[in-house]
C-alpha cells in the first residue's frame, strides 16, 4: 500500500444533494483551501453510486455550506504527484457511510437530522489523491447504509 503525503490543501467545508431510489446521485462541491499559499478552490463533483443500506430504498439527503462539515486531515497526495486546480478536470471514486432521523429529527426541531464521512478518492488508474470529508446535513426518510460510486470532478 502507498504512502500519502500532506498536500498542503485542507477542507473547510462541503455541501451536497443526493436522491437514491435503488442506486444513488449525487452532487456537490468541497471548499478548500491551502494555508501556505493562501489559495482557495472548490471542487464540484457528480456521482452516481451503488449500495447497502437500511431503510427505505428510496430517499433524498442535502447539507448546505453552512451546515457543520470539513475534512478529516488534510488531502493526501500520491509521491510525485500534483494535487491542485490544474489537476483537474478529472474522475475518481466516492466511498462513504451515512445515516439520518429524517422527518423525526425535523420533528423534533433538529437542524441537522443526518451525517455520514466520505472518502473521495482523485484519479482513476492511478489514484493521485485522496481526501476524507465528514458532513451534516438532513434527510426525507430515516436510515443508514453504505456506498461506492463513480465520481467526476472539476475546479469552479
Amino acid at each position: 500500500m502507498a504512502i500519502m503525503y500532506d498536500s498542503g490543501w485542507s477542507i473547510d467545508t462541503s455541501e451536497e444533494t443526493q436522491g437514491s431510489l435503488f442506486f444513488g446521485v449525487a452532487s456537490g462541491n468541497i471548499y478548500m483551501s491551502h494555508a501556505a499559499s493562501g489559495d482557495s478552490m472548490v471542487v464540484s463533483y457528480r456521482c452516481v453510486s451503488v449500495g447497502a443500506g437500511k431503510g427505505p430504498p428510496v430517499g433524498v439527503s442535502w447539507s448546505k455550506k453552512t451546515d457543520p462539515s470539513g475534512g478529516i486531515d488534510n488531502v493526501g497526495v500520491m509521491p510525485g504527484r500534483y494535487f491542485g486546480s490544474l489537476a483537474f478536470p478529472c474522475r475518481g471514486y466516492m466511498i462513504g457511510v451515512g445515516a439520518s432521523s429524517g422527518v423525526v429529527g425535523s420533528i423534533l426541531g433538529m437542524d441537522v437530522s443526518g451525517g455520514g464521512v466520505t472518502m473521495a478518492v482523485f484519479g482513476m488508474w492511478p489514484v493521485f489523491a485522496g481526501a476524507k470529508l465528514w458532513g451534516m446535513g438532513n434527510g426525507v426518510l430515516p436510515g443508514a447504509g453504505m456506498n461506492i460510486g463513480l465520481a467526476h470532478f472539476w475546479v469552479e
